[in-house]
């Protein structure tokens, strides 16, 4: 079905309704109906774009993406947990900042998936559920230093805040947003856009424990935010070693459209890491475990949640990490991205 399709039904006989399938032509993404008129009046004044995803029985969008997640500056050092990076090693990782008043305040990160979008958790940019008012929003890309400039980065103001339609910000069901920027991205060596997370991804890890990477400025063991990117390597563990670990929170938290990650033993994402990814490297070559291995970067997950220290609002390394599970919302992500690019197109 192409875009701007109109078709109409004609009854002859009285009925209570009808049934119809969609099909779309573009892989992976699901059409939506903007328009409802029955008997010369509209019945669709506010189209739900995306509403029709959750009823999705079959998507050819598990496919592996092309010109994303490749590092442009060479990276030489090896992945220790804590570790610092260098400029250019994260090129996807933005800062998400919020104009309170007369003071501009780093809130979240994010991560670009596009020329147009960054990709992020909704409780960064909402307040009791309602998306934040874009004007009060800037995204730096290619950031380092959290304070202070950098070679390379990027400031753009935000011209929309979609965040998902069935978010929850009691329980941080569906924490997951998308920030579309007010004008395109252009890549450099310190700005790339990082893949999105397929199914057929793991068939090429070089093992069935999945490792992957959080980066970020959050709080460090003095308790305040690092002044540079930090990066952490940890592996996805499964429900269960999660729900054992601390039955009472993590069978509350854990529905299908989230996992945990995390070593268990201090090392973890924390305040001020929220909504950054956790990024998984898929080589080339399929099982290749060669540290010098050409691949490309996957953001499995969004960094939601975890446990705090007892008294004290800043969270308990020594816990499991919860993240929305990217997968889940891949059609979500991709239809957004797709009808932008249709609008670039048709201008």
């Amino acid at each position: 079905m192409e875009p701007g399709v109109v078709f109409g039904f004609y009854y002859f006989a009285q009925e209570t309704g009808f049934n119809f399938v969609v099909t779309s032509f573009v892989p992976g993404i699901v059409p939506y109906i903007t328009s409802v008129i029955i008997n010369n009046e509209e019945y669709c004044q506010y189209p739900n774009v995306g509403f029709l995803n959750q009823y999705v029985v079959e998507t050819l969008l598990n496919d592996e993406e092309k010109n994303c997640g490749r590092r442009q500056v060479q990276s030489t050092q090896l992945m220790v947990n804590g570790a610092n990076t260098k400029p250019g090693d994260w090129p996807w990782h933005v800062a998400i900042y919020k104009q309170e008043r007369n003071i501009i305040k780093y809130i979240c990160g994010g991560t670009l998936v596009s020329k147009n979008f960054v990709l992020t958790a909704a409780h960064c940019v909402s307040v009791r559920g309602s998306a934040l008012l874009p004007d009060t929003i800037s995204v730096v890309l290619g950031k380092y230093n959290l304070f202070g400039g950098d070679f390379g980065s990027e400031e753009k103001e935000a011209h929309r805040v979609i965040i998902h339609q069935k978010f929850e910000h009691r329980t941080l069901n569906n924490d997951i947003a998308l920030i579309e920027l007010n004008t395109e991205v252009t890549f450099s060596d310190y700005i790339q856009p990082s893949c999105l997370w397929y199914k057929k991804a793991i068939e090429k890890l070089p093992s069935n424990q999945v490792m992957g990477t959080v980066v970020g400025w959050g709080f460090d063991n003095s308790g305040t935010l690092s002044r540079t990117l930090k990066q952490a390597k940890m592996p996805i563990v499964s429900d269960n070693v999660c729900i054992r670990s601390k039955p009472l929170f993590y069978a509350n938290i854990l529905n299908g459209n989230k996992f945990c990650a995390g070593f268990h033993n201090g090392t973890s994402a924390c305040n001020g890491d929220s909504g950054g990814a956790l990024v998984v490297f898929v080589p080339d070559t399929a099982e290749d475990n060669d540290i010098r291995a050409e691949g490309t970067w996957h953001v499995k997950g969004i960094v939601s949640m975890t446990l705090s220290q007892k008294d004290v609002p800043v969270c308990d390394p020594e816990q499991y990490v919860v993240f929305t599970d990217v997968e889940k919302y891949r059609v979500w992500i991709k239809s957004y991205i797709k009808e932008k690019e249709s609008e670039d197109i048709d201008q």
